[in-house]
């Protein structure tokens, strides 16, 4: 799926980030929703979920979204810092993509069931899910990499 014909019909959009602070490379779906602050248009509705997206459901509810973009680490067996757009049911297969609580397919059936928003998954391999506080190198240059590719197609 490529990012700029997903969003080619958007009117709302949501720019989740994902993501635990003390755990390495996992954080780079809250890294590059900070790194859109004050770059992205109205329409853009930047939240940083952190582990508990779940706890955003009301929000995002509340924005009415045409589309949701959650961004986040997940071990898919790529190459570290490899990026990938997925729709939802691309990774319906998948038992655990994500580190977090919640499986991203169950709070991605939920959100949608309730705003009728078009949903997609970014998700970046990361290289250390460790406990730290310090991105690898490779997952920095994935989330400039983002961060630069949203902004191309971002109103």
């Amino acid at each position: 799926m490529e990012l700029r014909n997903w969003l080619s019909d958007a009117s709302v959009i949501v720019v989740a980030g994902i993501g635990n602070s003390i755990r390495c490379d996992d954080y780079v779906g809250v890294r590059v929703v900070e790194s859109l602050r004050g770059k992205t248009s109205q329409a853009v509705h930047l939240i940083e979920c952190e582990t508990v997206p779940e706890s955003f459901v009301d929000e995002i509810v509340s924005i009415q979204p045409s589309h949701v973009l959650l961004i986040d680490a997940a071990v898919l067996g790529l190459s570290p810092g490899a990026a990938h757009l997925y729709d939802v049911e691309e990774v319906a297969d998948v038992p655990s993509i994500s580190t977090h609580t919640l499986p991203l397919r169950v709070f991605s059936d939920y959100v949608g069931m309730l705003t009728g928003a078009r949903i997609a998954l970014l998700l970046i391999e990361p290289k250390c899910m460790d406990f730290g506080e310090v991105m690898s190198e490779e997952i920095e240059e994935a989330a400039a990499r983002v961060e630069n590719a949203l902004l191309a197609v971002l109103p």
